[in-house]
C-alpha cells in the first residue's frame, strides 16, 4: 500500500512539475516569436528606409544606427530568453531525477540550437532547421 502511495505521489509531482515547465516554456517561445516578428518588421523598415536615403543621394546612416541597434538588443533577449528555456529543461531534470546519459541526448536541456523563424530546437551541427527548413546562425 505504501509502495502504491509513493508511486501516485511520484506521478502526481512528475505531472505537475511537467505542466508548470510546459506553460513557463510556452511564456518564453511566445515572447520570442514576438521578438522575431519584431525584428522582422525593423528589418523592412531598414529597408525601407534605406532605398529612400539611396534614391535621395543621402547616407541616412544617423535614421539607421537606432534600428541596428534595436535588433542588436532583441537578438540579446532572445538568447536570453532560450537560456531560461534551457534552465528550465534541467530544473525538470533535476526535481525529477531523470537525468541518464540516454536521456539528455533526447532531451531539450542537451546543447544545440534553436530556430528563429520556429523556435524549434535542433542539434548543434545541423545547418537547417529539422521543423521548418530554416537555415540556422
Amino acid at each position: 500500500m505504501a509502495s502504491l502511495k509513493e508511486s501516485i505521489t511520484k506521478s502526481i509531482t512528475t505531472l505537475n512539475v511537467k505542466t508548470n515547465n510546459f506553460m513557463e516554456q510556452s511564456k518564453y517561445k511566445t515572447y520570442i516569436s514576438t521578438l522575431e516578428e519584431d525584428i522582422k518588421k525593423l528589418k523592412f523598415q531598414i529597408g525601407a528606409l534605406a532605398y529612400e536615403k539611396w534614391s535621395n543621394g543621402e547616407d541616412g546612416k544617423e535614421e539607421l544606427e537606432p534600428l541596428f541597434m534595436q535588433i542588436s538588443s532583441k537578438y540579446k533577449e532572445i538568447s536570453i530568453q532560450e537560456e531560461n528555456i534551457r534552465k528550465l529543461y534541467e530544473e525538470e531534470q533535476q526535481i525529477l531525477g531523470t537525468g541518464s546519459n540516454a536521456s539528455v541526448a533526447n532531451n531539450a536541456a542537451a546543447p544545440g540550437i534553436f530556430c528563429s523563424q520556429c523556435g524549434a530546437k535542433n542539434a548543434e551541427n545541423y545547418r537547417f532547421c529539422v521543423k521548418c527548413g530554416s537555415p540556422l546562425q
